[in-house]
């Protein structure tokens, strides 16, 4: 029974190697562009103000987050902040790290809404006060980046794993060397 396949031989004192490697290849994905948008809001709205009058985040004691009593002022809420946004760069720059993506805005969620929660309790002793009256666009940028960070989470973040395989022919020093004089 004749076979229809050849087989490949190499010669004597060659050997035939196949390489494969593996890398990572940056590829400009929805998951990447979402969540560069999500760490850029998010930078942008800590450099705004988030309440009226003109309440920056570093004007705002972190223990508010928890007390809406609180008469702390140290350390303020950029504490939970900036770790979100490292987590939302990280999750960003960094292949298969979608998960830093989720986590760093869920963050950046939470803080949001504790902060509206406990900013609502304040106003509760005021009569015809409104939450939304009072808060200011530096607040909204931070949910609104939450929100893009965490949809960003879900999408495919653009590096692409990419396959290279290679034939290489070696010589491993068991040929026939016809340079050298034999003895």
């Amino acid at each position: 029974m004749a076979s229809s396949m050849q087989q490949q031989t190499t010669p004597v004192g060659r050997q035939r190697r196949d390489i494969e490697r593996d890398s990572w290849v940056p590829t400009l994905g929805p998951g990447m562009v979402l969540g560069a948008i999500g760490t850029i809001g998010l930078v942008v709205s800590m450099l705004m103000s988030w309440r009226t009058p003109d309440v920056h985040p570093s004007g705002i004691p972190f223990a508010f987050l928890f007390d809406s009593g609180t008469t702390a002022s140290d350390p303020s809420i950029l504490l939970a902040l900036i770790p979100m946004t490292i987590l939302l760069a990280v999750g960003t720059a960094m292949p298969r790290a979608s998960a830093a993506r989720v986590v760093g805005s869920l963050g950046t969620i939470a803080v949001a809404v504790l902060f509206v929660i406990q900013l609502n309790s304040q106003l509760d002793a005021i009569p015809n006060a409104n939450v939304g009256d009072v808060l200011d666009t530096g607040f909204y940028i931070a949910a609104i980046a939450g929100i893009v960070g965490l949809v960003s989470g879900f999408m495919p973040s653009g590096w692409m794993e990419r396959r290279t395989r290679r034939t290489e022919t070696v010589d491993d020093g068991r040929g026939v060397n016809f340079d050298q004089p034999r003895v």
